[in-house]
């Protein structure tokens, strides 16, 4: 029997100005079906709308299941990942 990717809830303590600083709500978090560099593509283009930098980077541990984003020298979020067991989106 073949199984289809792993899917991951990411789930996220803020990004940016606009997603959970300063007491707002968090943006909600997201399912996806792969991990590594693709993970940190889908939650890069997740993320834009919430960063009002042009350029940041998104950094997936996927040892420790969690991650960060940096726009210039800061810290513009804060992520965790959770395996989920089957289809659970």
């Amino acid at each position: 029997m073949t199984t289809g990717p792993e899917q991951y809830r990411v789930t996220f303590d803020r990004i940016g100005r606009r997603g959970g600083r300063d007491g707002s709500t968090a943006p909600d978090p997201i399912v996806r079906s792969f991990g590594g560099d693709k993970l940190a593509d889908s939650i890069a283009m997740y993320a834009r709308p919430f960063i009002a930098s042009r350029a940041f980077e998104v950094v997936v541990d996927m040892d420790k299941m969690n991650g960060f984003i940096v726009a210039g020298f800061r810290t513009a979020g804060t992520f965790t990942i959770e395996a989920l067991a089957g289809d659970a989106r």
